[in-house]
């Protein structure tokens, strides 16, 4: 017995159940003042959340144990805010935060674009839905890992058979992980495949005849671009679904800036940095920044 007393978790416990019954006793002028009440939205809350992670109703008791349950987690609530244990918890600040962030969204939600809105949204953003360039093309490629030096070999082959037939310049090149001919491959699609840089000498290839070398990670390529279509600006009707749902994006955002634009009327931050590590102009910029 007297080896589990020097145990620092039980002195832990002891204080915590004297802290409690000193509260109580400071408090018991306040026993019955509170009223913890449960309407029927609450109710349907409770059945529905239980519906949803059973897949069926709660029984008789089974709701009851609900009801009890969430009667003491509001009583364990309140009599938490009235000792400030949430103050600086982190896990509250954080969940309160996102509370207040979906009202906010909700709020900006409750207006629905008109066919206009989106008409205009579009036209003042309409580079962002452009679609990139189409290419059809053929391409060999000169490995790294079978060649000392594929760009020189490249440059040989290239000069050397600049009008040979598709045929006969695939067998030129390395064997290759993709295909030998692409068709209407957008520059988006070339980037994700073989790299940015690839993709972006396209633009300055000429048409109709072997061009390179041109560097990628998989080693040093000829290509022959055959066709290609330029980009283009769609109709509003091709890309609605996304414009959309940025406008819905954007409009939120706006809502969101507004809102705490407002509330921050009703305070004024204050920053207290250590003067040793902040120099004391910084501290000022941040609190103007905050504060603005």
């Amino acid at each position: 017995m007297k080896k589990l007393l020097k145990e620092p978790l039980v002195h832990f416990i002891f204080i915590g159940i004297f802290l409690f019954i000193l509260y109580g006793l400071v408090n018991k002028n306040e026993k019955g003042g509170e009223v913890i009440r449960l309407d029927q939205s609450d109710v349907d809350n409770i059945i529905a959340s239980w519906e949803m992670q059973w897949k069926r109703l709660p029984t008789e008791d089974e709701l009851k144990n609900l009801l009890e349950q969430n009667i003491k987690q509001e009583i364990f609530y309140q009599e938490a805010l009235k000792m400030n244990l949430d103050h600086n918890d982190e896990i509250i600040k954080r969940r309160l935060s996102q509370k207040m962030q979906f009202i906010s969204n909700d709020i900006a939600a409750l207006k629905k674009p008109t066919d206009q809105d989106l008409q205009d949204y579009f036209e003042a953003n309409s580079e962002k839905y452009a679609f990139p360039p189409t290419f059809t093309f053929y391409q060999i490629i000169f490995s790294r890992d079978n060649r000392k030096d594929p760009k020189s070999d490249a440059i040989v082959v290239l000069k050397n058979h600049s009008n040979a037939s598709f045929d006969e310049m695939k067998n030129f090149g390395d064997k290759m992980p993709f295909p030998y001919s692409l068709t209407d491959i957008n520059q988006d699609e070339i980037a994700y495949q073989f790299g940015s840089t690839l993709s972006e000498s396209f633009e300055n290839i000429p048409l109709n005849q072997w061009y390179g070398p041109v560097s990628s990670s998989f080693g040093e390529h000829l290509v022959f671009i055959a066709n290609k279509i330029e980009k283009r600006i769609p109709k509003l009707e091709e890309v609605k679904r996304d414009v959309l749902l940025d406008y819905e994006y954007n409009e939120q955002q706006k809502t969101n800036e507004a809102i705490m634009k407002e509330l921050k009327k009703k305070y004024r931050v204050e920053l207290d940095f250590d003067p040793e590590k902040f120099e004391p102009e910084f501290v000022k910029e941040m609190e103007n920044q905050i504060n603005s």
